[in-house]
């Protein structure tokens, strides 16, 4: 059978071509027997999203568990992965197996795992769960009915208490909220309605195609919020990937807030408008406005691999104010050590309340202060990792000393292969999830940034 590999988070693949009920099962076996050599019995969460076949994949998962004599507790609905991940944190649970592959298109389910308290799973651990994953489907009858829980008011009750709602909801403002088809449904509309401000979702049904689109909260994905939000004339828009833990926002004439401006928007509302102190983890992805804010600041910044579990890492071991990721992860101090696209946009809504601001103010603002820098990234498809390899080997071999005229002042290659220059910087790396070659990157203005992007086209695709 084949052979299966965690990428950056969790083990993704293709509906019926490899993601099937044997393969599953055999993850599900692997992980089973990891926890097993620590502990005769773990006590494990299983949760599902709203994808085709989730909720019976994870029955399937839960019933190999329970069968190795793990006490397993499945979710009795759809739920955000924070929510999952919540829930291993409080109810001190052994692990976490969440069914969902993100913000992967409709034809991929994934196999993610969490561990205490509520972490992604470190490649060490994934590792070891890969060797544990037997060459054929396990024969094991379930020995016990698997026990059923609804953690989803509990993680609603959590999230709405790490916010002013009551602020937010006498702000007067109007909110639309893009689902997309996913587990977001229309918790973010029933938290902060019900005084002067109204809100709005589209998309809040499940649909195991996600209407058609890729339920990655980019701009060329929201088509429907930008319509709603233009048409009911609204002040922002949020959207929430298929699993829940990213964030995407919409500014008031319905255009696309790329998601560095919503980590420094984020960062210089807990840090100076709540008072809040720690640390800033970001990946190598991440924009130099927040370099800068954490040099006038004084604040602590940590660089990582692209991959909420490197970031997860660092938060448990030192006091981070803030974890954050290109594609839309963000993590809070005092939440969890993941990434909660529900609470980010909270958030954000209410850094947008506290400051009186428009989202195209509040930009503006932080654009003067702390920029100007302007992002963007482009997608390779259909490139195998052997190509993948190749490309990244040959630039690391010999990397070039100019890109589009201007000068290469560093290298790095903590993940990828990164150049920097002296404003701005490009970053060519394989997505860990998909066969993508992306290729990432920042400059002063959205015109050198399309430079950079075609530059770095010409050099992945040569031979």
């Amino acid at each position: 059978m084949d052979k299966l590999r965690f990428g950056t988070d969790g083990w993704r693949a293709r509906i019926a071509k490899t993601f099937t009920f044997p393969n599953v099962n055999r993850t599900a076996y692997g992980l089973g027997l990891t926890l097993r050599k620590k502990k005769k019995s773990s006590l494990i969460f299983v949760g599902y999203d709203t994808r085709f076949y989730s909720d019976k994949f994870a029955h399937s998962a839960a019933e190999v568990l329970e069968s190795m004599g793990h006490r397993v507790v499945l979710s009795s609905k759809i739920l955000p992965t924070p929510a999952l991940s919540l829930a291993v944190k409080a109810h001190r649970a052994d692990a976490g197996v969440m069914i969902t592959a993100s913000h992967n298109n409709a034809d991929y389910n994934g196999f993610k795992i969490k561990l205490p308290p509520g972490v992604s799973a470190p490649s060490s651990f994934t590792q070891i769960v890969e060797k544990n994953i037997p060459a054929n489907e396990p024969e094991l009858k379930p020995n016990a009915r698997i026990q059923m829980r609804d953690w989803l008011p509990f993680y609603l009750k959590s999230i709405a208490a790490k916010v002013d709602l009551r602020a937010i909801r006498q702000a007067g403002l109007k909110v639309v909220i893009d689902s997309m088809h996913g587990v977001g449904e229309k918790h973010f509309e029933n938290l902060i309605s019900g005084s002067k401000t109204k809100a709005r979702t589209v998309a809040g049904d499940r649909d195991v195609f996600f209407g058609g689109r890729q339920p990655e909260p980019v701009s060329s994905n929201l088509g429907p919020l930008f319509t709603a939000l233009r048409s009911w004339k609204a002040d922002v828009g949020f959207a929430t990937d298929g699993d829940g833990d990213r964030i995407g926002m919409v500014d008031e004439k319905g255009r696309f807030v790329d998601v560095h401006k919503l980590h420094a928007l984020l960062l210089y509302h807990l840090w100076v408008n709540r008072g809040m102190r720690g640390a800033v983890v970001k990946t190598v992805s991440g924009t130099l406005m927040i370099d800068r804010m954490a040099e006038k600041w004084g604040i602590p910044l940590f660089e990582t691999p692209i991959g909420f579990k490197y970031i997860g890492a660092v938060m448990l071991k030192e006091k981070v104010l803030l974890g954050i990721e290109e594609s839309g992860g963000i993590a809070i101090q005092g939440h969890l050590p993941e990434r909660d696209g529900l609470l980010s946009g909270l958030l954000l809504l209410e850094a947008l309340v506290t400051m009186k601001k428009s989202v195209t103010e509040a930009i503006g603002f932080l654009q003067k202060e702390f920029g100007p820098f302007y992002s963007g990234r482009i997608d390779l498809e259909n490139v195998p990792a052997e190509r993948q390899n190749a490309i990244l080997n040959r630039l690391k071999k010999s990397p070039p000393s100019h890109v589009g005229g201007r000068r290469v002042v560093a290298v790095q290659t903590m993940d990828g292969f990164k150049l920097k220059f002296e404003k701005g910087w490009l970053l060519v790396r394989p997505s860990g999830t998909e066969p993508l070659l992306r290729l990432y990157a920042e400059a002063p203005s959205s015109g050198e940034v399309q430079s950079l992007l075609k530059s770095a086209s010409s050099l992945a695709k040569l031979s």
